[in-house]
């Protein structure tokens, strides 16, 4: 692959936009492009074979990684829901992301060995929800899953300082590690925008 191809800003925007490309785009027509006047696809706009390729590029190198760092990336860059069009009187538009939906159970299942005592897998998955994206706050958690509040907090404190590290100590978390390494791999590559080049 050719540097001046594509670049991204980060490697977050490299890896949300290959979770991001849908299997449902189609390519342009020779005609399309030459109507366009472009005949080269550039950032983040590829669009039909040339941006299922930087996507699943991509998402090869993602593949590559540690389970752990893999399940962090998707779970921080993978839309939770995605465009439903089933036509169903239920249907809203959209529907779950599986592939977030594994991460986070992933992470979910993983962190056991960083709570002490009683371990509430509903606690757990919904402290790792809220980690990546969720709104949902300590005490509703506590109250849906019909925990006791110090439970939840134990949890949240255990499993934040698992993913995100320790501020005050300068632990570095799981998503740390996980990013800096998918960093380094894209920047050999040529993915990413150099300072010079910005």
């Amino acid at each position: 692959m050719e540097t001046s191809e594509v670049v991204f800003k980060s490697a977050f925007d490299a890896v949300r936009f290959a979770l991001c490309y849908s299997s449902q785009q189609y390519g342009e027509t020779l005609m399309a492009k030459r109507l366009r006047g472009d005949s080269t696809s550039q950032g983040m706009g590829l669009v039909g074979l040339d941006g299922a390729g930087q996507a699943g590029q991509i998402r090869r190198e993602m593949w590559e990684m540690p389970d752990l760092h893999l399940a962090a990336l998707v779970a921080r860059a993978a839309p939770h829901d995605v465009p439903c069009c089933c036509g169903a009187q239920c249907c809203s538009g959209h529907r779950p992301n599986q592939e977030w939906r594994a991460a986070i159970a992933w992470l979910t299942d993983a962190s056991t060995a960083y709570v002490s005592g009683f371990s509430h897998y509903q606690v757990r998955r919904a402290i790792v929800e809220r980690i990546f994206g969720s709104k949902e706050d300590l005490q509703d958690i506590a109250e849906r899953c019909g925990a006791h509040r110090n439970t939840v907090g134990n949890h949240n404190t255990a499993v934040r300082r698992w993913l995100e590290g320790g501020k005050k100590s300068g632990e570095v978390g799981v998503t740390q590690v996980a990013w800096s390494a998918i960093e380094r791999r894209f920047s050999d590559l040529g993915l990413l925008r150099t300072e010079a080049a910005a």
